[in-house]
């Protein structure tokens, strides 16, 4: 396996039932890809401190993004610069057929899943600092989709007991 293969990979046969405009984006290439998106944060003290330390973006409303996919030996990098000027970096591995996102000092595992087209991320796994954390604490998810063809995202988080760390969603001119 090379790492330019990351997504198709990880979903193997179902990355050919992908919209057109996903397997784009996600087919293991570098790319540049810019859009606008919409940010909602927790208005809690601990999602806003755990906004700081995982550097999610603040609220903000059809603010212009940037994504920046580039492509390593370990497996990708996204950099997001939210509104011209909120950095949120994260990187992609492989890990037993489930893809792992760090971000900050979180590590999240998904179960990636094809319906229709569209891609689900299923969270099976947190880890904060390198310690696991009870999977019910959270609710995570991301739904990648392609709307007149844009590459469509929404993510959405929250923790038991705070409520919405962050949810945001956008669109990206994604040349399919």
């Amino acid at each position: 396996m090379t790492v330019a293969t990351l997504f198709p990979s990880v979903l193997g046969v179902e990355f050919a039932a992908l919209d057109s405009c996903l397997r784009w984006v996600h087919s293991g290439d570098p790319r540049q890809l810019r859009g606008s998106v919409t940010v909602d944060q927790g208005t809690s003290v601990l999602a806003k401190v755990l906004g700081v330390v995982a550097s999610l973006p603040s609220a903000m409303t059809d603010a212009p993004i940037e994504v920046r996919i580039e492509v390593t030996e370990k497996g990708e990098t996204w950099i997001r610069l939210f509104a011209s000027h909120h950095l949120m970096v994260s990187t992609l591995q492989r890990d037993r057929g489930l893809l792992v996102e760090r971000l900050g000092p979180a590590a999240f595992k998904f179960r990636l899943l094809v319906r229709d087209g569209t891609l689900d991320w299923v969270l099976e796994h947190v880890a904060a600092f390198g310690i696991a954390l009870p999977l019910r604490w959270f609710r995570i998810s991301a739904t990648i989709d392609s709307r007149d063809g844009r590459y469509h995202f929404v993510v959405d988080s929250e923790l038991r007991g705070v409520g919405r760390i962050v949810r945001y969603e956008g669109l990206l001119d994604a040349a399919a």
